[in-house]
């Protein structure tokens, strides 16, 4: 084997893909550059010959040298459930024993004679001849994690991971059983409360909450929850966060914390004139300015938690043993992810936010000086671990509140692809991402030079090694409060596109996950936390991987304004059933925006177009896709044959367009269907332009009304009443006239 085909091999097995279809129908192979540059941030040496020989022989040998894998992954229709044994020939006749112990600490097990299995492979190693067997287990386990260990009477043993998953991921009753749901849409940052202070709250959360699933939503959707950066507030996308495992506590409404009616020092700082005047004027801008908005509560909470701590939680009565509960079942992983925001407030007032830079004693979480500067600073650590107290507890309320007033799904949550490289999650996880490379996406229809999100992906192999536990902490954690998650670019679970530093964003390559596993682990997480999954699969979607995910029971995600068939769109009867139909989404504009192309002229403004004349051809294509619009929704009777397909739009036809386009996605087969309240206002308005950041005043629009005016809106009331019940099924007399 010369040295490319070794470096191609070594590529392979690390499941970088030789190439790809470009959306212009080039194939576009991958060079050699890119995948040195990609197995480096995998872990392998690759910068000479030699290097890549030894790392291909360390990954081809790295079964060998084991008894047992870190993991294997089953599902509940497994026919005959088996893992591989690697053991040296010399054991052929030795008696091993072997037990399973299940999640609850139950054990069951047995011994067999090596060579009374069926043999697999073997080769030598080092001198020494290898045997791979097939080790049958007798039946699974119940669904869940388990400890399968083989030993032998000399003391050598080795254990592994079983995980058996449910066939199917959960699905609510009232959409497997029913004529479909529906459900609203919000941005949190874009709610607007009396009690807000400059940016929405999950308090506000509650409250549309609970008045959406009075008016007969089944959930409310809303963005990412993640942990962004509260030492760097200026650090804001929902989709870049800091860690997926954790909530923004940016979301926090001050005035429903219980120690705001407590704390007589925070009265008479709420109190004062110029807290006064900084609150209405940040409760006045039409975006939210994070900067302000964490000058004005960071310093009241601290006040709040001084309280705390001499109230609450050294008395040791219940809020402060409540607290303690919390930590208690966050554990290490949560210990460690509050340090590291302790750690990295100090070291932006240093001038280094990166813990790259930071002093190397702090730049592992496994390094000792890391617990020591915790214990030393206990207090600090803890205030940022009770702000997420809060944040867990706010969310939880508003959650709570979806369910007890009759939405069948409650909240409907949002999990990005990815994490900032110089957050927590990068920190805590660096072992088992790819630091280096980042994440993004081939030109598109939605961003013609592709896209860079700058986000770390998990290291494929490292994942396996530590038996998906950090996958599955992600999936987990964004299941908590929530009755349904949206799987932002589901496709990761099959392959993700990597861009190598420094190259655009067409020069990027698909790298392989475990795709069997990591579908096989979504759904068990789902049948546990009661959690259905909706799978974002809009862009490049590899060949099968739809069926893959209807095979699991995870829904589609289907954007009206792509859902075209033979030059026109689809009817409501030719919808995916199990799917979520909506008319847009966050990347793309409004309703009314998307018919007056106003996202067409802001990206020409900017220059994300690769080539001249694409926004002319952009705007033709529009101009018929309008035309395709009008007609389909007057072949369901929802607009009448004269409504105009050309020009801006009027405040009349605007809400005329919107009206139709719910009734429209009302008779879709989909049984779950979203209203954005942007299109329920029917404003021109796009809350992300993707290729952009600061160029486009992107996650920071707020909506021009509080929550009870958008509950209270005639518009809001009609489209309840439209939709509710039996939304699939409803007469057309029952629909707004048009």
């Amino acid at each position: 084997m010369n040295a490319a085909e070794a470096l191609d091999r070594l590529a392979q097995l690390a499941g970088i893909e030789d190439g790809w279809w470009d959306f212009f129908g080039q194939w576009r192979p991958v060079s050699v550059e890119t995948k040195k540059a990609f197995l480096a941030a995998m872990g392998f040496a690759v910068a000479t010959d030699d290097d890549v020989a030894a790392s291909l022989a360390e990954l081809e040998t790295r079964p060998w040298r084991r008894w047992l894998e870190p993991v294997a992954v089953f599902d509940t229709t497994w026919g005959e459930p088996a893992v591989t044994l690697s053991v040296p020939a010399a054991r052929d006749t030795q008696l091993l024993t072997w037990e399973i112990e299940d999640e609850l600490g139950g054990r069951h097990g047995g011994s067999f004679q090596v060579d009374s299995l069926t043999w697999v492979d073997e080769r030598w190693l080092d001198g020494v001849l290898v045997k791979r067997w097939r080790l049958v287990l007798p039946a699974l386990p119940a669904v869940g994690y388990h400890t399968l260990r083989v030993s032998a009477s000399d003391g050598e043993s080795a254990s592994m991971t079983i995980a058996v998953a449910p066939a199917h991921a959960h699905v609510p009753a009232a959409i497997s059983q029913g004529d479909g749901v529906w459900g609203l849409a919000t941005q949190v940052y874009a709610l607007r409360t009396e009690s807000d202070w400059g940016v929405g709250t999950y308090k506000a959360l509650e409250q549309l909450a609970a008045g959406a699933a009075k008016m007969g939503a089944a959930t409310v959707g809303i963005n990412p929850l993640h942990a962004l950066f509260p030492a760097q507030p200026q650090k804001f996308s929902p989709y870049a966060p800091s860690s997926r495992r954790f909530l923004n506590l940016a979301y926090l409404d001050v005035e429903s914390v219980p120690e705001f009616a407590e704390c007589r020092e925070a009265k008479r700082m709420f109190a004062s004139p110029g807290f006064q005047a900084n609150l209405s004027r940040v409760r006045g801008y039409p975006m939210v300015e994070y900067d302000d908005v964490a000058r004005l509560a960071l310093p009241m909470l601290e006040v709040l938690y001084r309280w705390f701590r001499a109230e609450h939680l050294e008395p040791g009565d219940g809020r402060g043993a409540a607290f303690r509960a919390f930590q208690q079942e966050g554990g290490r992983a949560a210990e460690l992810f509050f340090t590291f925001e302790a750690l990295h407030e100090r070291f932006v007032t240093e001038g280094r936010p990166y813990w790259r830079h930071w002093p190397e004693e702090f730049r592992h979480p496994a390094n000792p000086a890391v617990m020591k500067w915790a214990d030393l600073n206990r207090e600090r650590v803890e205030f940022f671990w009770w702000l997420e107290f809060l944040a867990d507890q706010q969310l939880a309320a508003a959650h709570r509140a979806a369910l007890d007033n009759g939405a069948s799904i409650g909240l409907y949550r949002d999990l990005g692809v990815g994490i900032a490289g110089d957050g927590a999650e990068a920190w805590l996880e660096q072992d088992n991402l790819s630091l280096g490379v980042s994440v993004g996406a081939p030109p598109d229809p939605l961003a013609l030079k592709g896209q860079d999100w700058g986000l770390i992906p998990f290291n494929p192999l490292a994942l396996s090694e530590a038996a998906y536990a950090p996958f599955i902490g992600v999936m987990r954690a964004n299941m908590r409060h929530a009755g349904a998650l949206r799987l932002d670019h589901a496709m990761s679970l099959q392959r993700l596109y990597w861009v190598p530093p420094g190259a655009s964003a067409d020069q990027g390559a698909y790298v392989r996950y475990p795709v069997d596993d990591l579908f096989r682990l979504v759904a068990l997480e789902s049948v546990r936390n009661r959690c259905m999954v909706i799978g974002e699969d809009l862009g490049t979607v590899p060949d099968g991987f739809r069926e893959r995910m209807a095979r699991t029971a995870l829904f589609a995600y289907r954007v009206m304004v792509f859902e075209q068939r033979d030059g026109r769109f689809k009817r409501p009867d030719e919808f995916d059933e199990n799917a979520l139909a909506i008319f847009a989404t966050h990347d793309l504009p409004s309703a009314r925006g998307w018919w007056n192309g106003t996202d067409i002229g802001r990206r020409e403004k900017l220059d994300l177009y690769p080539r001249p004349g694409m926004a002319e051809e952009e705007r033709a294509a529009r101009q018929g896709d309008r035309e395709k619009l009008v007609r389909a929704f007057v072949e369901q009777d929802l607009l009448p044959p004269d409504f105009p397909s050309h020009g801006p739009l009027s405040d009349a036809d605007a809400e005329r367009l919107a009206e139709a386009a719910h009734a429209y996605l009302s008779r879709a087969r989909s049984r779950l269907m979203m209203v954005q309240i942007e299109d329920v206002l029917a404003l021109d308005s796009q809350m992300n332009l993707p290729g952009t950041t600061d160029q486009h005043p992107n996650w920071r629009r707020r909506f021009p009304v509080d929550v009870p005016g958008v509950l209270g809106d005639p518009r809001m009331a009609a489209l309840a009443a439209w939709l509710e019940p039996e939304r699939g099924n409803r007469p057309v007399e029952k629909l707004p006239p048009v």
